[in-house]
């Protein structure tokens, strides 16, 4: 009895999807597996509006001001602000 599929990998080269390939400095956590280099508050913070972006709850007009405000640099003096008007808990 034979079957009809046939391996993909066989017809077509995937190595570049099978590992991620780092160029660079290179990070390790403790048990020696290779992580993402940290990256910096500022895009930490793009990264997570962009995420949320189309989430449920949220004025998706909203965030995408606030994603072009924040990525241009504008959001610097509002910052500043947020912080004095809204003290840490």
């Amino acid at each position: 009895m034979s079957h009809s599929y046939t391996n993909p990998s066989e017809k077509l080269d995937l190595s570049h999807l099978e590992a991620q390939v780092t160029k660079g400095k290179k990070y390790y956590d403790e048990q020696g597996w290779e992580i993402a280099p940290p990256i910096s508050d500022r895009e930490c913070i793009l990264k997570c509006l962009e995420n949320c972006e189309k989430m449920d709850g949220l004025d998706r007009k909203q965030v995408r001001k606030l994603i072009d405000e924040f990525s241009s640099g504008q959001m610097e003096e509002d910052v500043v602000e947020l912080i004095s008007e809204y003290p840490p808990l």
